[in-house]
């Protein structure tokens, strides 16, 4: 059982540094120079983050109270609750972009 979650966390590892390379891509708006992009990129970014944070506190409480995160099972922090997270920033990322009307490249 051990050895499944190891292998699972490590493959998710991997997934999780592809995404890191998919980070050169760029937002594209037609008549927007890179300032108001970056402006409205990094506004974009802030809300991901106050979004995944109370994600992770909830993640967090659920945790406790079966008997996991810092006082329980040490990994059951990491792993796919981590790629989860990591996922749902960047989903919010991309959707508030095409709000904006920003195009991925």
């Amino acid at each position: 059982m051990m050895r499944r979650f190891f292998l699972l966390a490590a493959t998710l590892g991997l997934l999780n540094g592809c995404s890191y390379f998919d980070q050169g891509s760029t937002w594209t708006k037609p008549g927007v120079d890179p300032d108001q992009a970056r402006t409205d990129l990094d506004a974009c970014e802030a809300e991901a983050r106050s979004q995944t944070k109370v994600d992770r506190g909830i993640d967090q409480d659920i945790a406790a109270t079966q008997g996991g995160g810092a006082f329980g099972d040490p990994l059951a922090d990491s792993g796919m609750s981590g790629y989860q997270s990591e996922k749902r920033y960047d989903d919010v990322v991309k959707e508030c972009m095409q709000a904006f009307g920003y195009v991925r490249q």
